[in-house]
C-alpha cells in the first residue's frame, strides 16, 4: 500500500465569506474546545472523563482592504461595524488537481474585536480578528 504524504499547500486553500471569495486573506485558524476532566471514585486513578460545554473560536488575518471590503457590507446592512457581522465562513482546500476537495463551514461566526494598526516602514496593513462561532460542519 502506498500512502499519499502530500500536505496542502496554502495555494490551494479558498476562503469565502458574504459569498465573496476573500483574496487579501493571509491567514485563517478555527478549533473546536471541550472541557474534560477526571471522573474519581475510590483509589487515586481516575474511573473516567467527564465532558462538559463544547467552545468554538479562532483567527482570521486580513488585509486592509479586505476588512473594508467587510466592514463596509455591515454598515451597507444597517450594523454598527464590524462586529455586528454574523454569517458563514467557507473553507474549501485541495491537495492537488486529482485530489478531492475538503470543505470546512464555520457557522454562525462573529468577530471578537479588532484592531487597527500602522508602523513605520510598512508596506501593507495586516489585521488579526479573533472570532467566536457556533459549529463546523466538517467535509460539507
Amino acid at each position: 500500500m502506498i500512502f499519499d504524504t502530500k500536505e496542502v499547500t496554502w495555494a490551494n486553500m479558498k476562503v469565502v465569506l458574504l459569498g465573496k471569495e476573500l483574496t487579501g486573506i493571509r491567514g485563517i485558524k478555527y478549533k473546536l474546545s471541550q472541557e474534560k476532566e477526571h471522573l474519581h471514585g475510590a483509589g487515586d486513578e481516575p474511573i473516567g472523563i467527564q465532558r462538559g460545554k463544547r467552545t468554538y473560536e479562532g483567527e482570521i488575518k486580513l488585509l486592509k482592504f479586505e476588512y473594508d471590503i467587510l466592514a463596509d457590507a455591515v454598515k451597507n446592512a444597517g450594523g454598527r461595524d464590524i462586529l455586528d457581522l454574523s454569517a458563514e465562513i467557507v473553507v474549501t482546500y485541495v491537495k492537488d488537481v486529482t485530489s478531492t476537495p475538503r470543505t470546512d463551514i464555520i457557522q454562525g461566526f462573529q468577530f471578537k474585536e479588532f484592531e487597527k494598526g500602522w508602523e513605520q516602514g510598512a508596506k501593507f496593513m495586516e489585521l488579526t480578528l479573533p472570532i467566536i462561532f457556533m459549529g463546523l460542519k466538517q467535509n460539507a
